[in-house]
């Protein structure tokens, strides 16, 4: 989405220079745009997972009602500690998981979702 914004600044302020920024600086803005577009996708912890199918593409439902819960380090979505099926160690510490593909997130960099 910020790539479509980059864009079109871009293009004004590449219309408003003229010369050779009329090319380079829609470009530009589109590259950043784009890079921040990753950035965030990255950095917020799955709030942005929902563009892969659902907050973690593993399709299950938000609204279960979870007895004994604990909350998914990555998605954020409640996960009972009885009926879990995914759950890992870190530092002396079980952390449950409402999903194969939210463990696996875990695991390449649990020290971005620990702290």
């Amino acid at each position: 989405m910020l790539c479509c914004l980059g864009l079109f600044a871009g293009l004004i302020i590449g219309s408003t220079l003229g010369g050779p920024w009329f090319f380079t600086a829609p470009a530009v803005g589109f590259g950043l745009g784009l890079l921040l577009d990753v950035k965030l996708m990255r950095s917020n912890r799955g709030r942005y997972r929902f563009l892969i199918g659902g907050c973690c593409g593993s399709g299950h439902s938000h609204s279960e009602r979870v007895l004994e819960g604990t909350i998914d380090p990555v998605c954020g979505m409640k996960v009972d500690r009885r009926t879990a099926k995914y759950k890992t160690e870190f530092e002396g510490e079980t952390y449950y998981f409402c999903s194969r593909e939210c463990m696996s997130t875990f695991k390449e960099n649990p020290r971005m979702y620990v702290g």
